[in-house]
């Protein structure tokens, strides 16, 4: 099964994130585990594909996953990327898509 090592390949959407000076009309996609962001300067996004792209990434240059966690989360890509919605339902379909 999947292993994804040290890390949790979530993400979240929240409206108004501070830490970036996002407006509070504004929603954004930010990974959730810190270990996938540590010393990154990743910041969060309008468009979800950056974020399921830099988690995917990470699960190989930070996590020590393997290669069934690695393909799932393609798969979980390539799911957000079909749906084009970029809402909590997008977030919610990712971390589903990997058993979270």
């Amino acid at each position: 099964g999947a292993d994804f090592g040290i890390c949790t390949p979530t993400m979240d959407f929240q409206f108004g994130r501070a830490e970036f000076n996002r407006k509070a009309t504004e929603g954004t996609f930010f990974p959730t585990d810190p270990n996938l962001i540590a010393s990154t300067g990743q910041t969060d996004a309008l468009n979800p594909n950056i974020i399921t792209n830099f988690i995917c990434n990470q699960l190989t240059n930070v996590c020590q996953a393997n290669q069934a966690a690695k393909d799932a989360c393609a798969s979980a890509k390539a799911t957000v990327a079909s749906l084009g919605t970029k809402d909590q339902t997008t977030a919610d379909a990712f971390n589903s898509a990997l058993g979270f």
